[in-house]
């Protein structure tokens, strides 16, 4: 089987072109979600989730038929119904991302913003608080790690609960990317302070 990775990123101010779009093709699975959620921002950003999902699938397969089918695991860790594609979404800010691949994969959005040491003590293991923070104690370090450790939850589907239990020094798939480049970072026309981080593939990043 061909090996791919897609990962489509838009800022919310795309949110008005791609509702217009693909409005009337979401999923039961979204709808369900968006009369689920209050507020009005987070029914934007999780809509703009799925439509940044959609241009991703079409990356693979341009014929593809909507509304795509998907159900989620126990951990809330949604997958596509009937497909091999995984899949893995996200939000934060004004962004949303979107990411498909031949093999279980796991997506994060983080701002780049200071870090206090109070935090990296809360997010960190003991391990990576004295083996990578101390060491090195800057606001990149800990974005890395923590966006690690997200993505690398999402991939496996354990969802953010298992977040204290993962240690980025002694998982291989982590550490592996974590000790070389595997950020994949938006451009700047897309926007200058997030940064997307895709655990477990090697693939292309789309900004709409």
């Amino acid at each position: 089987m061909k090996e791919y990775c897609f990962t489509v990123c838009a800022p919310l101010d795309a949110f008005d072109a791609l509702h217009a779009r693909y409005g009337n093709l979401l999923s039961e699975y979204r709808r369900q979600k968006t009369v689920q959620l209050r507020d009005t921002l987070d029914k934007k950003r999780g809509l703009l989730a799925e439509y940044c999902l959609i241009e991703a699938m079409k990356q693979i397969d341009p014929s593809i038929e909507l509304p795509l089918q998907m159900e989620t695991e126990h951990y809330g860790k949604p997958y596509l119904l009937h497909s091999d594609v995984q899949i893995s979404l996200t939000h934060a800010g004004k962004f949303a991302a979107a990411a498909v691949c031949s093999a279980s994969v796991g997506l994060d959005i983080e701002q780049t913003r200071p870090i206090s040491d109070a935090l990296a003590k809360r997010v960190c293991t003991a391990h990576e608080y004295k083996d990578v923070w101390l060491k090195n104690p800057k606001d990149e370090t800990f974005r890395n790690l923590f966006s690690a450790k997200e993505s690398f939850v999402k991939r496996t589907g354990e969802g953010l609960t298992a977040l204290s239990k993962v240690d980025t020094l002694m998982e291989p798939t982590i550490r592996q990317r974590f000790m070389e480049p595997y950020v994949l970072s938006i451009t700047t026309d897309c926007c200058s302070e997030w940064e997307v981080y895709v655990c477990d593939s090697n693939g292309s990043l789309i900004c709409l």
